[in-house]
């Protein structure tokens, strides 16, 4: 057989092949294109179920949804746009985990992405090359084994925060957010902050921009996500305020990028920085080639300025619902500190290393994330094939958004009356912690390929500033107060005040030495 027939044979079998294949693929997706669309609202003619979908505590409609459907996969239209709600922890992991190739991405926001310049976020996003590198960086550097290195740092800026509680007590909300912040621009960028009392710029800048950030992130805020056409309307024009917060919002997000990043470059220039994330990550590029070292500063820039993103907003949140269930439940507050004051006494702080011997302890921090989850749905996926799952069709495109808020209420996983605040549902009866019950941070910080990288520093800070308190501070009501919730991208406490005073001389002194 001479080369050219064997050749020509070849070419024809491999056609025959993929023929063969590309038959088969359209098999299924005619077969995937003939199923229904997972159960939901009717909807209506061009807007689709735009008046089925609340403004606010979506979590609880979907959830709702998903109870009148007899289904944990739901589906609802908006201008003809399809999102599919995922109520079940058995549903994210079928999806979101085990087909991750495909539920990787994000959908577009032309506010945030186009209009607020947001497009370096790796939180936002589509999955592929750029994503992946960025996310390589932060695996690399905040795996469990390398957050320990930055203990120190945030059991610092833990302590400065009880100082600080000494002085303003009735501040405890802007002194979270200090305290926060103080711990990733340490820990990114190796950069001590003022004092909460002063401000610092970058905490400021950082905040600034974090708003217009949650701001933009709320489905439905804004009508240019839906109508595209909008971002086109000049920003003087009558209705096109959201122009000028793009703007505003746009220059504090450069500015948060850009400045915090500059300093900690002009500090290793002079010898002075201190160890962090963004000095690790240059000393690895420092034998790169020059248009390897340019493109690999921007991907270490952009992945620190995320860091702020992913890591401080969660903390503060879930902290701010701790002291309001402390004042609610003070009976909980009294068990913890007395299991606090048998392992550690009043001699010392808790460190991470007391976490095993404190199962009230760590049950309180588990319940805290659980009841009142930080981000009820988190941040939307998007699938980019079309799929099916349980006989339903998953359109391509489709937005896919797993309720986190359905997920950790759940009876059957979390135990009977999930709506109150109850530890003692993460503990045997023995009192030690039950591993059989799942712990909250596996759905708070996302799922599959887009969880939060920076989770283990949060949790850490968590932990750190819970124990902190509980040991040194007793937390009361001061007049009333409710346990009401405000509805954004982030399930926030509504203000409310409360009294803070340490529980003893002793404790202050502890409180006092330990900040010098």
């Amino acid at each position: 057989m001479s080369f050219v027939i064997a050749a020509t044979l070849e070419h024809y079998c491999v056609s025959l092949a993929a023929l063969f294949v590309a038959s088969l693929f359209l098999v299924q997706y005619r077969k995937v294109r003939h199923l229904h669309l997972p159960p939901g609202p009717r909807p209506l003619p061009l807007i689709g179920n735009v008046l089925d979908v609340p403004n606010g505590f979506e979590w609880l409609t979907f959830m709702g949804w998903g109870r009148k459907f007899c289904s944990d996969i739901v589906h609802f239209k908006v201008f003809g746009a399809s999102t599919i709600v995922l109520n079940s922890q058995k549903a994210v992991h079928d999806l979101l985990e085990k087909k991750s190739n495909i539920y990787s991405s994000r959908p577009r926001w032309v506010m945030l992405n186009e209009l607020m310049g947001w497009d370096w976020a790796f939180i936002t996003m589509p999955y592929g090359k750029e994503w992946k590198a960025r996310r390589k960086l932060f695996t690399n550097e905040f795996n469990p084994k390398h957050t320990e290195r930055y203990e120190p740092q945030t059991l610092q800026a833990v302590h400065l925060f009880l100082l600080d509680l000494l002085r303003e007590p009735d501040s405890f909300y802007r002194l979270l957010r200090h305290m926060a912040g103080s711990v990733v621009l340490s820990v990114t960028y190796g950069l001590t902050t003022k004092t909460a009392e002063v401000g610092d710029p970058f905490i400021d800048t950082a905040e600034r921009a974090l708003d217009g950030f949650v701001a933009a992130a709320v489905p439905g805020s804004f009508w240019v996500d839906y109508l595209p056409i909008l971002k086109y309307i000049p920003s003087w024009f009558p209705g096109a305020s959201f122009q000028r917060k793009a703007r505003a919002w746009r220059e504090d997000a450069e500015k948060m990028l850009n400045e915090p990043y500059d300093a900690v470059k002009s500090n290793i220039a002079k010898g002075v920085s201190r160890p962090c994330f963004v000095s690790y990550c240059l000393d690895n590029i420092r034998r790169s080639t020059e248009e390897e070292v340019d493109y690999q500063e921007r991907l270490i820039k952009e992945s620190a300025s995320a860091m702020y993103e992913a890591a401080t907003d969660t903390s503060v949140t879930a902290l701010h619902s701790f002291f309001l269930s402390m004042v609610c439940h003070p009976e909980v507050q009294r068990k913890a500190q007395e299991e606090i004051d048998n392992v550690v006494g009043s001699d010392r702080f808790p460190n991470f290393e007391d976490k095993g011997n404190l199962p009230y302890v760590c049950a309180v921090v588990n319940e805290v994330m659980r009841h009142q989850p930080v981000g009820p749905l988190g941040l939307p996926h998007l699938v980019t094939e079309e799929d099916e799952y349980k006989g339903y069709r998953i359109p391509k495109n489709s937005v896919v958004i797993a309720n986190i808020w359905a997920i950790l209420h759940d009876e059957a996983t979390y135990g009977p009356h999930p709506n109150i605040f109850d530890p003692s549902r993460f503990l045997t009866e023995d009192g030690s912690l039950n591993t059989a019950i799942p712990d909250p941070s596996t759905s708070v910080f996302g799922f599959g390929r887009r969880i939060c990288p920076g989770r283990h520093l949060a949790v850490s800070t968590i932990f750190a500033t819970i124990a902190y308190v509980l040991q040194c501070f007793e937390i009361s009501a001061l007049g009333i107060v409710t346990q009401e919730y405000e509805s954004s991208i982030q399930n926030r406490p509504v203000p409310f005040k409360c009294r803070i005073k340490p529980r003893s001389p002793q404790h202050e002194n502890l409180i006092r030495s330990a900040a010098h």
